[in-house]
């Protein structure tokens, strides 16, 4: 006998066989009306509801439906579904195959009895075969802002990562890395991109001059996120609930230090000084001292911190909060947090302009970039950052980098992958520009 988690309530089950059977399977493909019925039919586990809505907003009933029209069985089905909504969110596996599961009883197509499918990992990657070109033909989008300007766009689906010529559309063979990157920074003097890989654990440097791949470095558990001060890397393991230093001189991990509930994302401000590790699983910031390697206490944030972004001044940091459609600003000379900014949907990601005017949140949700005008600091105790009309980009962004001059964001879109330059002075994108399947990270270089 199947046995419901202790922390998803069995009233979930009741309140979404009550939504199909007053409104039909397709209410569960509708993220607006699956969010209202909840607020009834769950009231008191809003946590819950929002994993719900965002199974909605990812078509995970369309997915399991549509699996077992084309004739395949119900278990396989349920483990493909469950995957793929654990690849495209935030929530942990357990409790990704958890939502699909209730979802298939509700609609009947699973019983209780059989409990959660598995989620397994994706198709192993096979290596390109040779290089490609990158271009949006006779609409090609304008390199913006630069004269020289390459992105490194790491894609999921193939473990590589590849170097794109934004003035001409042009891209290297694929650079193969560990499995499945995540991350992606730049080493001080631009000569080397680092890549995390979140499958096997592991950092990649690669070599700019040439596009050759270093050897492999142990990371951690579930590397996500990647920060560089100096000659060290500091890699946040969502495994671990640790942040790991990397010597890259030495090409050799230090001694893990402990962090909240899988950290999601990592910052470091200016000087180089402190790091500031978003904790995805318990709602804080956790800072940590690099000269000592000692985290201070926590800062509470929103629900499911995704993001983090420094000012370039080192006054505040925005937090991008993925469960609860907001940003949460944190002062850090006194190191507590202010009040929250409603942006869009399940935002994953955030870059702060060079002048430190705007920062711009990614969100998964809704396909969008929201703009948040920032007070100087000065008027930073007075004043509120005020959000901006949201810009259309792909489908499901999930990386944004700033070039240095500050003209240009380029976003990547892991739904549809794609890359969507934005014009910042006017917020008007450009045409897509063409990568790989499933980008999940982009660093630039001007």
């Amino acid at each position: 006998m199947a046995v419901t988690p202790p922390e998803y309530p069995s009233e979930a089950r009741a309140a979404l066989r009550a939504m199909v059977a007053e409104h039909g399977p397709d209410v569960l493909s509708r993220p607006g009306a699956v969010s209202n019925l909840l607020k009834d039919l769950l009231p008191d586990e809003p946590r819950v509801a929002r994993m719900l809505v965002a199974a909605a907003e990812d078509h995970v009933a369309d997915s399991l439906r549509d699996h077992v029209a084309q004739g395949m069985d119900v278990a396989t089905a349920a483990r493909l579904t469950a995957s793929f909504f654990a690849s495209a969110t935030l929530y942990p596996p357990e409790a990704c195959a958890w939502v699909v599961g209730e979802m298939a009883v509700a609609l009947g197509l699973l019983t209780p009895a059989d409990g959660p499918p598995t989620v397994i990992a994706p198709p192993a990657p096979q290596a390109p075969a040779r290089p490609t070109a990158v271009r949006a033909s006779a609409t090609e989008a304008p390199t913006l802002g630069a004269t020289r300007l390459i992105a490194y766009v790491a894609c999921e689906s193939d473990s590589t990562v590849t170097a794109i010529d934004l003035r001409s559309g042009a891209a290297s063979a694929p650079i193969r890395t560990g499995n499945w990157p995540r991350a992606i920074a730049l080493t001080a003097d631009r000569a080397t991109v680092l890549v995390v890989n979140y499958g096997d654990g592991t950092l990649t440097p690669i070599a700019v001059s040439s596009g050759v791949p270093g050897p492999a470095i142990k990371a951690g558990n579930g590397p996500v996120a990647i920060a560089v001060a100096g000659g060290t890397a500091y890699i946040a393991n969502e495994g671990d609930d640790a942040v790991t230093p990397v010597s890259l001189a030495k090409g050799a991990p230090g001694e893990p230090i402990g962090t909240g509930k899988r950290p999601y994302a990592i910052a470091i401000d200016p000087q180089g000084a402190t790091a500031y590790v978003a904790n995805q699983g318990d709602g804080t910031v956790t800072p940590i001292v690099l000269a000592s390697g000692a985290a201070a206490a926590p800062i509470a944030v929103g629900n499911g911190p995704a993001a983090i972004a420094i000012t370039p001044d080192g006054t505040t940091a925005y937090v991008a909060n993925h469960g609860d459609g907001t940003v949460t600003p944190i002062s850090l000379s006194t190191g507590t947090a202010g009040i929250a900014i409603p942006v869009g949907r399940r935002p994953v990601a955030i870059a702060v302009a060079p002048d430190g005017a705007t920062a711009y949140v990614a969100n998964h949700g809704d396909g969008t970039v929201t703009p948040i005008s920032l007070p100087p600091p000065a008027f930073a105790a007075t004043h509120r950052p005020l959000p901006q009309a949201p810009i259309a980009v792909g489908k499901r962004p999930w990386g944004i980098a700033i070039t240095a001059d500050g003209t240009a964001a380029y976003v990547a879109n892991y739904g549809d992958g794609t890359i969507t330059p934005v014009d910042l002075a006017s917020g008007v994108p450009a045409p897509a520009i063409a990568v790989s399947k499933r980008p999940w990270a982009i660093a630039l270089i001007s």
